[in-house]
């Protein structure tokens, strides 16, 4: 059986890990942060991985342990009504929603998971360079704790290290980008039992851009503007008073309580979104999973999912002894045709704010009116994922669960 080292301890490398483990691979895990702790990062599982997951055995325990939200629908509020334009309710039949749980909680929970199936988990290990045999191949990497080198040797390096991907510059592998039309500012801040109700995942438009307010059950709001990419400057230049402005015409419950915590730019944490693909995803010994492989916009909250469904699917060629450069051709022309939907929803979104048409677009206006849309919309999002091989699905969820 093939010994693994995964880089990057994100929702796909910590997934990876696990199932790795749970099949009875060697595998390592390097995490160059002393922990999982990020915010304003992707945390929306799909009804389609929680249907995975409960098959694992995972599902129950994870929604009982880890403070999360259920969202039922994507909402669109513009000043003259709100549009339904996603009902979660009939993507599934087990779990009809989104589950909203912060990374900084789900990683952990499931890194102790992967542990107690023998995987090492290393934090604080910053991955440096890939280790070539003579032939070319990747052998193994390096990498240093507390600024001490390590070498360590594998028949597998899975590069699962974000957008900014070491592991992919090292292999020699080129991102290309594929054009976004928006970046995200966001903020967090406390809840308060007064608050009105929210699906969790809502978008309040204004002229000149949107308002995302998302709920994780953390006790706090995350509340992110849009704004034209690449002009964060500008709103230094101009300061935070417009944002709270733009805030208080859609959300005026919430502006004063922003207003608190938000008393200039650097309060805010700027999102750069990006769309990018890569000319391979694998080389000789190396390959490439999630953001490493395809960093994918937010729009639609489904880069995590995407991820995931990308560490299930090599995870089942690892264990099964297939070709894990087979992960290209098996992932991606999901991962293309969403990321084609990103470039035109984000290209749409940016034309809208530019005209000061604060409506989702005219189609969705339209087919968000006939009965049945939303939840046929809903089912196109649930994002498939592979069924696990059998030497997975038969092991246990834990060590625990015995």
């Amino acid at each position: 059986m093939a010994r693994v080292v995964v880089v990057g301890g994100g929702p796909g490398g910590v997934l990876l890990t696990y199932l790795l483990a749970r099949g009875g691979v060697e595998v390592t895990l390097l995490e160059g942060r002393h922990d999982f702790a990020r915010r304003f990062r992707g945390d929306t599982l799909a009804p389609g991985v929680l249907e995975y997951l409960d098959d694992l055995g995972l599902a129950h325990d994870l929604l009982a342990e880890v403070p999360h939200t259920r969202s039922d629908a994507f909402r669109w509020h513009a000043p003259e009504r709100t549009y339904r334009l996603v009902d979660y309710r009939g993507a599934s039949k087990r779990f009809p929603y989104y589950a909203l749980l912060p990374q900084a909680r789900f990683l952990p929970w499931l890194a102790d998971r992967a542990r107690e199936h023998g995987a090492t988990v290393l934090m604080g290990a910053r991955f440096s360079d890939l280790l070539p045999d003579e032939d070319g191949r990747v052998r193994g990497v390096r990498y240093t704790v507390d600024g001490q080198p390590h070498e360590l040797d594998a028949d597998l390096v899975v590069g699962a290290d974000g957008r900014s991907s070491k592991v992919r510059s090292a292999a020699g592998i080129e991102a290309t980008e594929l054009g976004a039309s928006l970046d995200l500012l966001w903020v967090a801040v406390d809840q308060h039992p007064d608050d009105p109700a929210s699906s969790g995942l809502d978008l309040f438009a204004r002229p000149g851009g949107t308002i995302a307010l998302l709920d994780q059950g953390t006790g706090q709001w995350q509340v992110g503007w849009s704004i034209p990419a690449g002009t964060f400057a500008s709103v230094r230049e101009a300061g935070v008073e417009p944002l709270i402005d733009a805030l208080a015409s859609v959300l005026p419950w919430l502006a004063e309580r922003v207003r608190a915590v938000v008393t200039g730019p650097n309060d805010l944490t700027l999102l750069p979104v990006r769309i990018t693909t890569v000319d391979t995803w694998s080389k000789a010994g190396v390959v490439l999973l999630g953001d490493a492989a395809h960093v994918m916009s937010p729009v639609g909250g489904n880069g995590i999912n995407l991820a995931l469904a990308d560490a299930a699917e090599l995870a089942n060629l690892v264990v099964g002894n297939g070709d894990p450069a087979e992960l290209e051709a098996r992932r991606r022309p999901a991962v293309e045709a969403e990321q084609r939907r990103q470039v035109r929803t984000e290209q749409a979104a940016a034309a809208r704010n530019a005209a000061g048409d604060t409506g989702p677009p005219t189609v969705l206006r339209v087919l968000a009116s006939i009965p049945g849309f939303s939840t046929l919309a809903a089912r196109r999002s649930r994002v498939p994922m592979p069924a696990p091989e059998p030497a997975i699905a038969g092991a246990r969820p834990s060590v625990a669960a015995d």
